[in-house]
């Protein structure tokens, strides 16, 4: 078994880039927080990927929080190439513009994390982004702390597996 699998289930997200009129998400799990201040956080995008592409192009990027109810989408997005097809036909999200990037929100996600990208760090067959979030836009899913009792967010088990938060909460 590949090591990466042993950090597995992991939280699942969409990363959107490109513009309202012609959006290109794609699926990451491989999404850290950095630093508080600034607000910083990490993406690790393959060198192969059309988003990739975009966000060289453009120095942006909206990390999307998506729950379980988007599981297809969220699928979609991690296994059409956007160079190929146009996955804002295919997906049943809405994308609306963004209050300080180019790269468009998803109206339907929890949360929408807007981030610029102040550094591109090269590791291995990856890109790995440092984006300075300078925006933030949340629904009912983060008003204290993340709701797992109403809200089911995704974990990426590996393949085609995912499962959820559940609604349990642990204390040592």
């Amino acid at each position: 078994m590949e090591y990466l699998y042993y950090l597995y289930p992991i939280r699942t997200y969409l990363i959107v880039a490109g513009t309202p009129d012609k959006p290109n998400p794609m699926t990451a799990d491989w999404v850290v927080p950095l630093s508080r201040k600034p607000p910083l956080l990490g993406v690790a995008i393959a060198h192969k990927r059309y988003t990739k592409k975009l966000i060289d192009e453009q120095k942006d990027f909206v990390v999307a929080v998506p729950t379980m109810e988007l599981l297809k989408d969220v699928w979609i997005a991690g296994t059409v190439s956007g160079a190929k097809e146009d996955k804002k036909e295919l997906m049943s999200v809405t994308f609306v513009k963004s209050k300080s990037v180019k790269a468009p929100s998803i109206r339907e996600c929890a949360a929408n994390l807007e981030c610029k990208v102040v550094q591109d760090v090269v590791t291995g067959d990856h890109t790995f982004y440092v984006g300075e979030i300078v925006n933030l836009s949340y629904g009912d899913a983060f008003k204290d702390k993340p709701d797992i009792s109403n809200f089911r967010f995704i974990l990426h088990v590996g393949g085609r597996d995912f499962t959820n938060t559940g609604n349990e909460i642990f204390r040592p």
